[in-house]
């Protein structure tokens, strides 16, 4: 395809890689801390699994509608930016209303508090999450850059998710949860801030007339790897509860939170390192083919690890930081497809839909972190997992956590091998679509450059 070139600065890649730094540290604190708190104060593993259910109810109606909402206005500054300015306010705060729960609370009061305000964060999380990833496919139409971009973002993010899992365990039993949630908020705050001043959308849709529902509707039934793709994605993580529980398995069955910190470096070092030379990589091998060994690797990892266990440390380490490898290609990859979606879908229907895509990649990873989550809660409860700061667990809630964490993200990657085979997008022909729609080649040129592939 020649020489490659960057749409974008070298300062507004940056930015991008600061937001989602940001957005991970968020993230990860929820993914890995909240559920802890939630227990910590009384409420029963059952009922916060019926939360995180209704909250996946509320997404397949907020992140669809979201979708909608962006692709069919566009703000005196922008499609994307204006979303993103307020997502950076508004995200931290709710992150701290989340962990201001009172302990003196009834049950009651204490759930519907946190009802609303995971329904809340919810929201600040789609007007977050949308419109950044959409703005990697505004910025640029080279596929080399989007890759650059991903991978950067991918090492400050797993830099990121470090950071928490080696503070928060050490500092969460000393502060406590909403000293905390505060310092997690004002950090996320602060690296989110630079992306509003150095962001340029280039390639938005490019549709003069407002885009209908029915539009939209049909834009997806025409994409069909926008379709077979985020399917495959869905069922890679649908059961994939090691991050829900990985507190869990440190202070119930490693006897220390400070567990967390060894643990997470092991599982996410290796995605730093690939993440610095996933261009090179994708340069060699299409990103596909590597996702694939990625989930391969990473199932067969997670069945040794299970019938090793973890009573040799060392051992159980290694075997981890070898896991962390497979896991680190997966994790980097599953991210970069959507920008291919769009591309496809333009070429297919003449629709720049980002927002419509990237909010179906919201809604997925959402519904990936938290349904396998809320199944996570209701697993242990049925194992009588027992609410409540330094609570005695039974040998059935051990045992049962030490599965969810090793062994549930197999079943998901088996599940997810059927979707992928039907799977035949690749980068080269993503790139000559991309020509095509950016009007670099015409529709004709661009076809028969793919009849030749």
């Amino acid at each position: 395809m020649g020489k490659q070139t960057f749409r974008t600065s070298g300062i507004e890649r940056w930015g991008f890689a600061l937001f989602m730094a940001g957005q991970a540290i968020v993230n990860t604190f929820m993914g890995s801390f909240f559920q802890v708190f939630l227990t910590n104060i009384g409420i029963t593993a059952a009922l916060v699994g019926v939360l995180f259910l209704v909250a996946r109810i509320w997404d397949a109606i907020n992140d669809p509608l979201f979708g909608a909402i962006v692709d069919r206005t566009s703000l005196g500054s922008g499609k994307f930016l204006p979303w993103l300015r307020t997502a950076n306010v508004l995200l931290p705060l709710v992150v701290l209303l989340l962990f201001a729960i009172p302990n003196s609370l009834s049950l009651g009061m204490k759930f519907f508090w946190a009802f609303v305000a995971y329904l809340l964060y919810d929201v600040a999380y789609t007007m977050c999450d949308v419109p950044i990833f959409a703005m990697t496919s505004a910025v640029t139409d080279q596929v080399h850059e989007r890759i650059n971009i991903m991978s950067r973002n991918t090492v400050l993010s797993t830099l990121t998710i470090i950071l928490v899992s080696v503070v928060v365990p050490q500092v969460y039993p000393v502060i406590g949860a909403f000293y905390t949630a505060a310092g997690v908020a004002v950090l996320s705050f602060i690296l989110m801030l630079f992306m509003s001043r150095f962001a340029k959308e280039r390639y938005i849709n490019k549709d003069e007339e407002k885009v209908t529902l029915r539009a939209m509707l049909q834009y997806v039934k025409e994409n069909k790897y926008l379709r077979i793709g985020f399917a495959g994605i869905m069922m890679l993580s649908i059961t994939a509860m090691t991050n829900t529980v990985i507190a869990y398995f440190a202070i119930n069955c490693l006897g220390d939170m400070g567990m967390v910190t060894s643990i997470t470096l092991f599982m996410t070092l290796p995605a730093i390192l690939f993440g610095v030379f996933m261009p090179l990589l994708t340069k060699r091998f299409d990103k596909f083919h590597l996702l694939v060994c990625g989930i391969i690797g990473h199932n067969v990892m997670n069945v040794i690890i299970y019938f090793v266990g973890y009573e040799n440390m060392t051992v159980f380490n290694v075997l981890m930081l070898i896991r962390g490898i497979f896991f680190g290609i997966q994790l980097i990859l599953q991210l970069q497809f959507t920008g291919d979606f769009v591309e496809y879908g333009e070429y297919k229907t003449g629709k720049r839909l980002q927002g419509t895509a990237y909010s179906i990649q919201t809604f997925v990873f959402k519904f990936m972190n938290a349904l396998p989550a809320a199944v996570a809660m209701f697993i242990l409860a049925g194992f009588g997992f027992i609410e409540g700061e330094g609570a005695v667990q039974p040998q059935s809630a051990l045992d049962a956590i030490w599965v969810l964490f090793i062994l549930s993200p197999v079943v998901g990657g088996l599940l997810s091998l059927p979707f992928f085979a039907r799977y035949k997008l690749r980068d080269k022909s993503v790139q000559i679509m991309a020509a095509a729609n950016s009007g670099e080649i015409t529709r004709e040129e661009a076809q028969k450059q793919l009849n030749s592939l």
